[in-house]
């Protein structure tokens, strides 16, 4: 018999309850609306791209929708919010073979897929769908800085992100528990049971996800895999934890933990410290994971499959940055280095090298990879109100006779060294299209020979999105 999720029964759990509020009416009348208009465009150009499986140079998507937030006002502590969001093909601009060469714009329509029979069934490329992804109640504890919250929402940690770059964010069905009581410290607690990709209507299972270990995935009852009744039990949920203290002027330290049952465990450490020197700030940051082997090895057989020195999956990650800001001016050098004993495991978009040395599509925590990046910011303000910019440079040093575990870290065509080229324009307009941000966003990547290709793949990507928050 499988569980009932938890946003099941809180909703249940709601009706209940308003049938005993005293000012249920009253909470609903003054609650508070955030809506968002969004337009996303794509287009992912190819030099070469038959690596992937795909046989045309090109794709593009381009989609219309958005969302709309609501939250009651507190009434005995107690609030319900939720969240409708739609992602839409207007006039079918965007046609089936236009997602032929695509890979990020896959995104921004549906993915969901089914079983008939044996049969995998897919929705055509340029579906349009919507989903209520967030239905929770939250609590905030009378005379305390502390709130707890359990149902369907979005959860951000290290290891799980709404990931909100296409149109319809990642969102979760669980637990959330957030104080600051402490003086300069935030204690946070999270539980995730169920999780739903981008794309996706479905709320699936920890493991029920595209870039989940495929040894793990096939382990366990998944929408991705054809029906077995030998493979039906549900993947366990998912425990973070952390704690983050400002109790030293200009030092952030934050501790984390990740714990998956059965499967993994992981520890973040993270420091950043921040000083002026002139008229420039400086910043220092370094993070350090360490990965522990809780039954995942068994599954993935690392030495059988990727010839690594057992089957275990230990492994641990490194990261340091130095950051400069100078006026409209900013700096950024970082590099990042995963062990050789493995890959580190990050299914749930949560990206274990974001602020550090991760650039747009790239994944650089499989094992044996070194990764560097340099960037620049600028903010156009003075001359252009409203106008700021970025550009970067990667490169990620892979070691090819690594077999990546997932297709989070196995992009087919990313198994040999990766250089990156990144710009981005941001502009939020004012005047009469106050809360109307435009952005753009231009990629120039080249894969290098690997161990699954011999050949080099370039790729140019353009990003452009229109946003509207009323």
């Amino acid at each position: 018999m499988r569980k009932l999720s938890i946003a099941t029964a809180l909703l249940l759990g709601t009706a209940v309850f308003a049938t005993a509020a005293d000012d249920l009416a009253s909470a609903f009348k003054e609650g508070k609306i955030d809506g968002r208009l969004r337009m996303q465009y794509f287009n992912n150009i190819w030099d070469d791209n038959s690596a992937t499986g795909k046989n045309t140079a090109n794709g593009t998507g381009l989609s219309v929708g958005g969302s709309l937030l609501y939250k009651t006002a507190p009434l005995y502590g107690i609030s319900l919010g939720t969240g409708l969001y739609t992602t839409q093909n207007p006039g079918h601009i965007t046609g089936v073979n236009d997602g032929a060469g695509s890979t990020t714009g896959a995104d921004l329509f549906s993915r969901d897929s089914h079983y008939e029979g044996t049969t995998k069934v897919g929705e055509p490329y340029g579906t349009g769908y919507a989903v209520l992804a967030q239905a929770y109640l939250e609590y905030a504890l009378p005379s305390t800085k502390t709130k707890a919250k359990a149902g369907r929402f979005l959860m951000t940690n290290p290891w799980i992100t709404p990931n909100d770059t296409k149109m319809i964010p990642i969102a979760v069905e669980g637990l959330e528990g957030v104080t600051t009581d402490i003086a300069n410290t935030k204690i946070q607690i999270d539980y995730a049971n169920k999780w739903k990709e981008r794309g996706m209507t479905y709320f699936g299972n920890m493991a029920d996800g595209l870039d989940v270990p495929n040894a793990i995935r096939k382990n366990y009852d998944t929408h991705y895999n054809a029906p077995n009744a030998e493979k039906a039990d549900e993947a366990p949920g998912v425990l973070i934890a952390g704690i983050t203290n400002k109790s030293i002027d200009g030092l952030q330290l934050e501790l984390w933990g990740m714990h998956w049952d059965d499967l993994v465990d992981q520890v973040m450490f993270e420091g950043n410290y921040a000083f002026e020197a002139g008229d420039v700030i400086i910043g220092l940051g370094g993070r350090y994971i360490k990965q522990y082997d809780k039954g995942a090895g068994a599954l993935i057989k690392p030495m059988t499959n990727n010839g690594d020195t057992d089957q275990s999956i230990d492994s641990h990650l490194w990261a340091l940055k130095a950051t400069a800001n100078y006026g409209p001016t900013g700096f950024l050098i970082s590099m990042s280095e995963t062990s050789d004993d493995g890959d580190m495991i990050a299914p749930w978009r949560g990206f274990l090298t974001q602020t550090y040395t991760r650039s747009m599509t790239v994944t650089d925590w499989n094992a044996n990879t070194k990764a560097y990046k340099a960037l620049v910011s600028y903010d156009f303000n003075q001359m252009i109100s409203g106008l700021s910019s970025f550009a970067s440079y990667s490169f990620y040093d892979r070691d090819p006779s690594k077999t990546p575990y997932s297709s989070a870290t196995n992009r087919a065509f990313q198994n040999g060294d990766t250089k990156q080229w990144n710009l981005d324009l941001i502009y939020a307009m004012a005047g009469s299209f106050k809360g109307t941000e435009l952005k753009l966003r231009l990629m120039d990547q080249n894969n290098e020979k690997g161990k699954v290709t011999d050949k080099e793949l370039s790729e140019q990507e353009l990003r452009f999105e229109v946003n509207y928050r009323f």
